[in-house]
This record gives C-alpha cells, sequence and structure tokens, in this order.
C-alpha cells in the first residue's frame, strides 16, 4: 500500500507532495466557508468544509455571532465527526475553554524574552502553554490566558501518546482591540518542507523519543506524567505533528540529527512564505483544524470585562471527518 510518509516510498511521496502543493498559493480567503446555522449545517456546507480540510487541514468558519452558544457549537461539532473531546482544567463541564485574559494578576512580569506569531519562535516567555496548574495558581499563570503571545505549537504536545489531541475548534465571541492575531500552518506542509530539505530531519523528528515534556511533579505528587513520543507520526494514515516552540520544560533527543533538524523548524517559522496563513478572528467567526501548527501575537484588551477578547475552545482527541 502507498505510503507517502515512509521515507523509502519517494514516488508515493512524489505524487503526494505535488497534490499538496498544487492548492498553494493560497489566501485566506481560500479557507472561508459561511454557515448559515451551526447547528444544521447543509449538505453544500459539509462539502465546502470537507474540501478545506482536506487541502489545508483546517477551515475559516463564518456564521451570524448569535450562533456562537454552547449547545449550536457542540452540534457543529458533532457535525465535523468530533466525539471524544479533550478535556482540561480549565475547561466547563461541556469541554468548552472560555479563553480570555486573566485579570487576577494584572501587569504581572513575566522572565526571559517574548514570543510573537511573527518570525522569532526561538523566544519564550514565562509558560507558553496550558498545562495543568498546580495548586493554588489561576488562569494568569497560563500564557494562553493571558495578552501575551503564544509561540508555535500544537495543541495537547504534553499529552500521552494515547490521548493526542487530534483537532481543536476555535469560536471568536468578542476580538481584542489591538492585535491577537493567529498564524497557522498546515502540518503537512511544514512536514513536505522539511523532508524536501533532507529526509533525515523526518528520520529524527520521528523517533519515538525525539521530543519528551518533563513529568510535572509538585510537593512530591506527580500532577502530570511524563510524555515522551515523536513529533511526526501517522496515526491510522493520518500525519499527526506533536510540537512545541518554547525552549524551557522541553527536553529533545541529544543527536547531531534532532537539533538539525530543530534549526529547520526555526527556519521554517521564521520566514514569511505562501505557506503560512495569518488571520485575526472577528466576532462569528471559527478556526477548525486537524490540529494543525499555530501561535498568536500578543494584544491589547478593552478595559471593560464585557468587551475584552474571549473566544471558546474545544479540543478532540478525534481528527475531523467530513466522510
Amino acid at each position: 500500500m502507498d505510503d507517502p510518509f515512509d521515507l523509502s516510498q519517494t514516488n508515493a511521496y512524489s505524487k503526494w507532495r505535488a497534490r499538496k502543493l498544487r492548492a498553494y498559493p493560497a489566501e485566506n480567503a481560500d479557507l472561508r466557508v459561511p454557515v448559515g446555522r451551526l447547528d444544521q449545517p447543509t449538505p453544500e456546507e459539509r462539502d465546502a468544509l470537507k474540501t478545506r480540510i482536506d487541502t489545508f487541514n483546517m477551515a475559516l468558519v463564518a456564521v451570524d455571532p448569535a450562533e456562537i452558544q454552547t449547545e449550536t457549537l457542540l452540534a457543529f461539532t458533532r457535525a465535523l465527526g468530533l466525539r471524544r473531546a479533550d478535556a482540561n482544567l480549565f475547561a466547563d463541564a461541556s469541554a468548552v475553554s472560555h479563553i480570555a485574559a486573566s485579570r487576577t494578576h494584572p501587569g504581572r512580569p513575566h522572565s526571559g524574552r517574548t514570543h510573537s506569531a511573527g518570525p522569532n519562535p526561538g523566544d519564550e516567555t514565562r509558560v507558553d502553554t496550558d498545562l495543568e496548574p498546580p495548586g493554588g495558581t489561576t488562569l494568569g499563570e497560563f500564557i494562553p490566558y493571558t495578552d501575551k503571545p503564544l509561540s508555535w505549537h500544537t495543541d495537547g504536545y504534553y499529552n500521552t501518546t494515547d490521548e493526542q489531541v487530534g483537532a481543536w475548534c476555535l469560536f471568536c465571541v468578542r476580538a481584542a482591540r489591538h492585535g491577537g492575531e493567529n498564524g497557522l500552518i498546515d502540518h503537512e506542509m511544514a512536514y513536505l518542507q522539511l523532508r524536501d530539505e533532507s529526509p533525515q530531519h523526518i528520520a529524527a523528528l520521528s523517533h519515538p523519543q525525539a521530543l519528551t515534556i518533563p513529568a510535572h511533579v509538585q510537593d512530591g505528587r506527580t500532577r502530570r506524567a511524563e510524555s515522551v513520543g515523536p513529533v511526526f507520526s501517522v496515526r491510522n494514515g493520518h500525519l499527526h505533528m506533536r510540537y512545541s516552540a518554547r525552549a524551557r520544560h522541553v527536553l529533545w533527543r541529544d543527536t547531531p540529527d534532532t537539533h538539525a533538524a530543530r534549526a529547520a523548524l526555526d527556519r521554517l517559522f521564521s520566514r514569511p512564505d505562501v505557506f503560512t496563513f495569518r488571520y485575526k478572528l472577528r466576532p462569528g467567526e471559527a478556526l477548525v483544524s486537524n490540529n494543525v501548527l499555530h501561535c498568536r501575537s500578543g494584544f491589547d484588551d478593552d478595559e471593560d470585562p464585557a468587551k475584552a477578547r474571549l473566544l471558546y475552545r474545544i479540543r478532540f482527541l478525534d481528527r475531523i471527518d467530513l466522510d
């Protein structure tokens, strides 16, 4: 059976590569799918979503802002074939996370340099993901729940290998006053660019010990077990990527090939090219994706909490399946 992700099958890879590249260069408008009712997408809307997902592993959904309600969101994700939600401690009973800048610790300084959604993914904030908090900490301790930039990553890279995030959906209720733009790269296009540069990059990043997230231990209690696994893996015939650009609390396999592959990824993120989408969600818009690479610029928020940036996020262990 042809497998484009098998390094020995160069013909299968060449065919897959040509098919992927036919969609580029692409613009934000190429991702856009208007949907009348989130809870009941029409066959035509489903077909349009399937085309975008099959091509880019993501789609930009546009609806009436009044449609952004928990029950309609859940109905829409079910229409995408998403059933197994990946809950986290900051999600509600429906596994919906409310992404807003916490005001618990206004002006709290952070150490180190900051990431941006722009060309410097090697810099790092104090914390750049929403790992589960130790006792006594709050939303403001975790960068997604602040106005700080978020570096390039895929969601759930700290999950165990059998609980990897396959898809996520991000719905905008209110946008930031300034900033808050997402950068997005189809992880298959990242794979393609790395493999074109050197198949050794893929071999290194596919090693079962390529990336380790150490256990989170506090007061002698393990709150999250160590997570060890590859960056690239193939799951049920589909390419999966597990990655974070953060520099701390991450251990990479200490080999020359791994270091070279990481450097190649940094170069990929640092250059503007036709494979990167940049978009700021507006009220009534949503991004749905098979856990593509993404980042977020910092933003300035409205002082009135009722007007401040608010997005709803749901993660799933499934991939989007519109078949």
